[in-house]
């Protein structure tokens, strides 16, 4: 017997966000604006959670979930969704949103093959939205060109490259891997995501998550990023996860107590990378926290990570 099929949200053109944050170390939300903001981009984020969660249930076999993954995909990408008008929430949004589609489709083209006439327009629409989300990387003296979401698009433009066979997308994700690792500090830590103030932990475990899948994506295509610049992403890693056992290295040093603890339930997007760094080291230290919070779940890099590489 299958469940009814949930309803596609409907293509959007426009992806505008709002900026919530208001104190000048980027850490406090206005509840009011974060609420808009979450109410403005919920379309996108319903398609893309959608996706993402029948990608997952078409790699445990369901055919229907596959069909209904490839439906929405196609339908968005004949509609050219997400080409119109963005600000510069929505520009972030709109790189979130491309990894994780861009992921899930790999999911979905490595179950079972696709017919050229869905995987063409799909991976053309997916490929746009990659070249349309580069310009805004350009500017060195912007602090996104260096920061947590230079390495957020450089994992979604690398997946695009990979999904659409456009190695030239891979490379450029790359080197928006060497430009975040080679600002990783002989302590482990990103200069520019230490200035968040109580949030300093948080968006470095932010700013990990997509490195250490851009790491994983380029081993799928025959690059060692692990070792890149002396090992730096590992400094990274092992910084990190010291300061989820006890953040007060970073309170102390950040000027503020930090809003993680080692009883804090984390968020995917902090944690997620646990789950392919765990399958590839073997770190122990890792075992309390994917015990804690598997299975890890987490649409904007494809859906089910524990599927994919904890079981």
């Amino acid at each position: 017997m299958h469940l009814p099929e949930p309803p596609m949200p409907a293509p959007v053109s426009d992806v505008l966000g709002y900026k919530y944050y208001v104190d000048a170390q980027l850490s406090v939300a206005d509840p009011v604006l974060l609420e808009k903001n979450e109410a403005s981009l919920k379309p996108v984020r319903d398609f893309l959670c959608g996706v993402t969660e029948a990608s997952d249930a078409a790699v445990f076999g369901d055919r229907q979930a596959w069909r209904r993954a490839l439906a929405w995909l196609h339908a968005w990408a004949l509609a050219d969704a997400m080409g119109g008008t963005t600000n510069q929430q929505g520009e972030y949004e709109k790189e979130w949103t491309l990894g994780g589609l861009a992921l899930a489709y790999l999911k979905l083209r490595d179950t079972r093959a696709i017919e050229p006439e869905v995987a063409t327009p799909i991976e053309s629409w997916l490929a746009r939205m990659a070249h349309s989300v580069q310009p805004a990387y350009t500017d060195p003296e912007a602090r996104h060109f260096r920061n947590n979401h230079a390495h957020w698009v450089g994992a979604a433009v690398a997946a695009t490259g990979v999904a659409a066979d456009e190695p030239e997308l891979l490379a450029w994700g790359v080197e928006k891997f060497d430009l975040g690792a080679q600002q990783i500090t002989a302590e482990g830590t990103l200069p520019l995501e230490m200035e968040r103030g109580k949030r300093a932990l948080h968006y470095h475990l932010f700013a990990l998550t997509p490195l250490v899948f851009l790491a994983e994506l380029a081993a799928a295509n025959g690059l060692d990023l692990y070792s890149r610049w002396d090992g730096a992403l590992q400094r990274l890693v092992r910084r990190c996860v010291d300061a989820l056992h006890d953040p007060g290295w970073f309170a102390q040093r950040a000027g503020a107590e930090q809003d993680i603890t080692p009883a804090s339930v984390l968020r995917m997007d902090e944690i997620v990378w646990a789950e392919p760094y765990h399958v590839r080291f073997a770190e122990p230290s890792l075992d309390l926290w994917l015990g804690r919070l598997r299975p890890m779940i987490y649409p904007r890099l494809g859906g089910d990570m524990t599927a994919l590489y904890g079981s």
